[in-house]
């Protein structure tokens, strides 16, 4: 087989550039990475305006019907993001004012126990000779006062690792700081100009990809539909079960109804997972008061996770999803695998809209088959 200089010029140049990759590998993947960290604020302030648009938006129709001519649009524009930034730092410190509280308070009564008590109790247990024959046939350390005493400076130690964990991380807290500040200061920037941007983004897919605009402004259409009814449709059915988990436990008079209502509703946005999360959080605080409670608490909260998932979730979230459940574990699972939580926020939008992208394709493939003759 003879190669033309073309050809051949072709394979020197890939050979070239595959040769210049490896030998600079490393240096290229500390690129990336110094790159890639360096530009986490902005992503993670791009989807804080993307999660603010959302209001956003809402303000803006709402200002809409009293500021109807065009010279109020700037003032509109301005109110609508002021008050969706100011909506969101009101409700995260609400709910911080009445989660912390009760997390002080269920944190006090597990440093209250009696540990001489508890001890006393151990060594009666220990002192009985039938409760010491159990514990032999079982094969268990007989022993419970040292095994007790064992098992608390194991405790001590973690916990004091991790005092020391959080006193040496001050540049790590401040590093974070600055993060945040940046990222919140690039989501108002984009919110503010988001008409010229989204004007600038139309203008540069009709320039470069002219012969496939149709399909960028098909794909983008749907990925927008999918997380915008995905984060809207999570935050109300997420209001609604902690509304609901809160009542429920004051009419039974469970300890920490609030707090352990928020929890529940806030890791419910986590689909699958985050209802095993909350109960788990729930439950835990509960016992810190009561176990007799936690109990009865984790029959309710059970019960009423069933009505949630089989009444509310397709009524509010249902068709802004539109993606089978089978999908919605595996999404949840894999997205958690690679990215932790916010893969599991971004993976369930994301395979939904990929879902409906392959379903709209297989149709169109089908409607332009002939029909089989009968």
């Amino acid at each position: 087989m003879k190669f033309s200089k073309r050809q051949a010029g072709y394979l020197i140049a890939v050979f070239v550039i595959c040769y210049f990759i490896q030998a600079n590998w490393s240096s290229g993947a500390n690129l990336i990475n110094t790159v890639w960290t360096a530009s986490q604020p902005f992503l993670i302030g791009a989807a804080l305006a993307y999660i603010v648009n959302i209001v956003m938006t809402a303000y803006e129709h709402l200002f809409g019907l009293f500021m109807t001519s065009k010279r109020w649009f700037k003032l509109k524009r301005l109110l609508a993001m002021v008050s969706a930034y100011l909506s969101f730092i009101a409700v995260i410190v609400w709910l911080f004012s009445i989660v912390i509280p009760d997390l002080i308070a269920s944190i006090s009564s597990l440093m209250s126990i009696d540990t001489e008590a508890l001890q006393q109790f151990l060594t009666d247990l220990y002192e009985n000779k039938q409760f010491a024959k159990i514990l032999d046939y079982l094969g268990l350390e007989s022993d419970l006062t040292a095994a007790f005493s064992r098992y608390s400076r194991q405790i001590l130690t973690q916990v004091l690792a991790i005092l020391t964990g959080l006193l040496t991380s001050v540049t790590s807290i401040a590093s974070t700081l600055v993060n945040v500040f940046v990222s919140l200061v690039f989501s108002i920037y984009v919110l503010s100009s988001k008409d010229q941007l989204q004007r600038q983004s139309r203008l540069l897919i009709d320039t470069y990809f002219s012969r496939y605009a149709s399909t960028v402004y098909y794909v983008t259409g749907i990925l927008h539909q999918r997380f915008r009814g995905f984060f809207a449709g999570q935050t109300i059915e997420a209001f609604i079960l902690a509304t609901l988990c809160t009542v429920g436990m004051m009419i039974f008079n469970f300890p920490f109804a609030t707090t352990v209502g928020i929890l529940v509703g806030f890791t419910n946005i986590i689909p699958v997972i985050g209802a095993y999360l909350g109960g788990l959080l729930g439950t835990i605080l509960v016992l810190t008061q009561s176990p007799k409670q936690a109990f009865f608490f984790l029959i309710f909260l059970i019960i009423l996770q069933q009505f949630e998932s089989n009444i509310i979730y397709p009524k509010v979230v249902g068709g802004s999803i539109g993606l089978p459940a089978i999908w919605v574990l595996f999404s949840v699972i894999i997205g958690g695998s690679v990215f932790g939580i916010i893969g599991m926020l971004i993976a369930v939008p994301l395979s939904a809209s990929i879902y409906q992208i392959i379903k709209d394709n297989v149709r169109k493939r089908q409607s332009q088959q002939p029909s089989p003759e009968r």
